[in-house]
């Protein structure tokens, strides 16, 4: 079996606490690691069982609570702030994100609220003529 790592956020905007984030999950009693963040939870173990957590945690608050795969696993020297005496690499990027998630969670609100989904334009090439107008016209 493949053993994964997962991240579980909490956006900034929600209810929930990542120290709730961490009984839910341990009430689960999946047998998966879980260790408790200033930002949520990472999950570790087979890969069907952490879907499994995800899934139940996700339900618990869908629109503020997200996950991403993580790389490395849980206490990996190479990620480990305690061992490095510094932010682990990639923390700034996972802070900027994480910041970025009440965005996320509003988006995700107004399309239930409107239970339609989006819809995108077609993307079409810009025909050469028209680009060079366009580029003479502003230049």
């Amino acid at each position: 079996m493949d053993t994964v790592s997962r991240l579980v956020v909490l956006s900034p905007d929600s209810p929930y606490s990542p120290s709730y984030l961490a009984r839910a999950a341990s009430a689960l009693d999946l047998g998966i690691g879980i260790k408790q963040t200033c930002f949520g939870i990472l999950l570790e173990g087979p890969e069907e069982t952490v879907k499994k957590a995800v899934t139940t945690l996700r339900s618990i608050d869908p629109l503020h609570i997200y996950t991403k795969m993580r790389a490395f696993p849980l206490g990996d020297a190479r990620r480990c702030r305690a061992q490095r005496g510094a932010a682990r690499p990639g923390f700034y990027f996972l802070e900027r994100e994480i910041d970025l998630l009440p965005l996320f969670s509003k988006a995700l609100a107004c399309a239930e609220a409107s239970k339609e989904a989006p819809t995108i334009p077609e993307r079409r090439a810009v025909p050469p003529c028209r680009f060079r107008k366009i580029m003479e016209e502003t230049l």
